[in-house]
Formats: C-alpha cells, sequence, structure tokens
C-alpha cells in the first residue's frame, strides 16, 4: 500500500467521522439532552410531573417513542426496530410529540 492510498483511506474515515457527528448534532435537542443527563437527580415528583406530562399525548406509541428515545436515550432506529416502524417515522412521530407537549405545557402555564 502506498502513502497516497494509505492518505486517501485516512481521509474517507475522517470524513465519516465527521460526518456521523454532524448528522448526530443534528438530531439532537440540547434542552431536552441536558434533561436526561440529570434525570437520574430528578425527585419523586418531578418524575411524577414527567408521566401526567406524557399521559397528555394521545396514544400510546406516541409516549413510548418519548420514553425510549428522549427519556432512555435509545436512536431511532433501535425505537423503530422496537414498533416495526422506519427511522424516519419514528423521528417524524417524536417531532410531533414534542411540539404536542410544548404547545400543550405553552397553553397550560405549567
Amino acid at each position: 500500500m502506498t502513502k497516497e492510498e494509505c492518505r486517501t483511506i485516512l481521509r474517507r474515515i475522517a470524513w465519516n467521522l465527521n460526518n456521523r457527528e454532524r448528522k448526530r448534532l443534528r438530531n439532537e435537542c440540547p434542552i431536552l439532552d441536558d434533561f436526561g443527563r440529570q434525570q437520574s437527580t430528578i425527585g419523586r415528583d418531578d418524575n411524577l410531573f414527567v408521566e401526567e406530562l406524557l399521559q397528555q399525548l394521545p396514544n400510546e406509541k406516541e409516549r413510548h417513542v418519548i420514553r425510549k428515545i428522549v427519556l432512555e436515550g435509545f436512536t431511532a432506529r433501535e425505537v423503530g426496530e422496537d414498533l416495526h416502524m422506519g427511522e424516519r417515522g419514528v423521528n417524524q412521530c417524536k417531532n410531533r410529540s414534542l411540539k404536542k407537549l410544548h404547545n400543550y405545557l405553552t397553553t397550560h402555564s405549567v
């Protein structure tokens, strides 16, 4: 293997790593990530509030998606396999559900 071939392989690896990181950052929600990191310190009352908030979602599939992705840290692909859905469908469900929760929180001044 020549130096140029090694450089080409290393460039591709670096590009792939950079591309994965950009995709990961694009799909993250910083506020919810902070919430996930702090979950171990959430008290019982806060857990009850989160469960009560999740009950505002109209169906179990939406609650399941939010629990798994936002609270438990699963990927959309993993949740999709569990629900027999595509990754894109899971992300759409997650985004719709988060909008519903946001609207609920803003209209009810919680």
